[in-house]
């Protein structure tokens, strides 16, 4: 009789679901979109990582912004936590260890970007993780396609803005 096997859900997948489940654990909240998730990035920043005219729209359940600009395959994730005790040390660690898991996804430390900072190039594009003043914002960039240094490059001169605004 042969074994029965689950299959491997996609690695785009099973990395969002980490992130559901660590936001989980941690007990971090989303912060409402309305205040804050469309805030911290501009319109003429995410033009430049997008190109053409873009656009924000706030999540529905109001935890983060979505930027979209002339291509249909690029968008811009913005995300901000806030843990209820007033870290989001224990959220940001967490999205760290999830990241590392898959190595092809080079997750790297970054310096000079809110207390902590760590991007990775993961299957759909860029990302990039900050902790500032107990708040941890997470920027993606989806570019359709696999990751790359330049995606990394210039999500970081976004990142550094959106991070010295919060």
């Amino acid at each position: 009789m042969a074994a029965l096997t689950t299959p491997r859900p996609p690695r785009r997948t099973a990395f969002l679901a980490g992130l559901v489940v660590t936001a989980l654990v941690c007990r971090a909240q989303l912060l409402p979109a309305q205040a804050f998730a469309c805030a911290p990035v501009t319109a003429a920043d995410v033009a430049a990582l997008l190109g053409g005219t873009v656009t924000p729209t706030a999540t529905p359940k109001g935890g983060g912004c979505v930027w979209k600009g002339g291509d249909p395959q690029r968008k811009l994730l913005v995300l901000t936590y806030q843990n209820p005790g007033g870290s989001g040390e224990m959220a940001f660690s967490g999205y760290r260890n999830n990241a590392a898991r898959d190595a092809e996804w080079k997750v790297t430390d970054e310096t000079g970007i809110g207390n902590k900072a760590f991007s990775f190039t993961p299957s759909f594009g860029a990302a990039l993780a900050m902790l500032k003043g107990g708040r941890m914002l997470q920027l993606q960039l989806w570019t359709g396609a696999s990751g790359t240094a330049k995606d990394r490059d210039a999500l970081r001169v976004v990142a550094r803005k959106a991070v010295a605004a919060v």
